[in-house]
């Protein structure tokens, strides 16, 4: 009885490490024309970055514990995004020669 106890109290400690993970999703957008950036880099800690899709949206699975991502696309400046509790970033303007925040 206390091994099936104790190998139940396993499972549910392993699941607790492998499942602190949050969803982050997002829209990137230009600064003149409010419309989508499609194939925005999103890069995570020096992973392999995700990118936008066609709508420029994108749905990211990151630790808890992380505080910022940067995203970025040719011609415009790299941007740092802080996400603390957030799970829906909303539109984030990417700026490029021209714009004004």
């Amino acid at each position: 009885m206390t091994k099936k106890l104790s190998i139940t109290i396993f499972i549910f400690l392993i699941s607790l490490c492998v499942y602190s993970n949050k969803l982050v999703s997002g829209t990137v957008i230009d600064c003149k024309t409010n419309l989508p950036i499609p194939g925005a880099e999103i890069i995570i800690n020096n992973q392999e970055p995700k990118f936008t899709n066609f709508d420029g949206y994108f749905e990211i699975e990151v630790s808890t514990d992380l505080k910022e991502i940067f995203i970025k696309y040719p011609k415009y400046k790299e941007t740092k995004i802080h996400i603390g509790n957030k799970k829906n970033l909303g539109e984030i303007t990417l700026y490029k020669r021209g714009c004004k925040k």
